[in-house]
């Protein structure tokens, strides 16, 4: 059976953890001129998006940026704008404990928690136990 947990929502929406989600999505990307926009009225655009999870104001979500790449082989790149961004990192900001607590072991996948160098070392060191047996 599923469990719930509860005040995920609520949590996503406090502007602490959209600040920090704000300062998530500008990592690498401050020159940028649609987060040099979105930095310029930063408490307005939290609180507009703030409020737009919490029902008071409608979110406009959707804003995609399309692009081919072409290496090694031809791809549609769908980019979300920045205030989408932003959303994204303060959704994963409340629920990324919740899914942590459920992950088994050898879930190496994103998790900030575990270095992206031991999936490799833990599979030699697999391979060289089933060969020594």
């Amino acid at each position: 059976m599923a469990r719930r947990r509860g005040g995920l929502y609520l949590r996503i929406a406090e502007p602490d953890n959209l600040r920090l989600a704000y300062l998530k999505a500008r990592r690498g990307k401050r020159q940028r001129p649609q987060v040099k926009a979105f930095a310029a009225e930063l408490d307005d655009n939290l609180l507009r998006l703030r409020r737009g999870l919490l029902g008071a104001e409608p979110l406009s979500l959707g804003n995609y940026r399309y692009f081919m790449v072409h290496d090694p082989k031809p791809q549609l790149i769908c980019a979300a704008a920045f205030e989408e961004r932003v959303l994204h990192h303060a959704i994963m900001n409340a629920c990324e404990p919740v899914f942590e607590a459920f992950a088994i072991f050898d879930s190496y996948a994103c998790s900030p928690s575990l270095p992206s160098f031991w999936p490799p070392t833990r599979r030699r060191r697999a391979e060289a136990c089933r060969s020594a047996t």
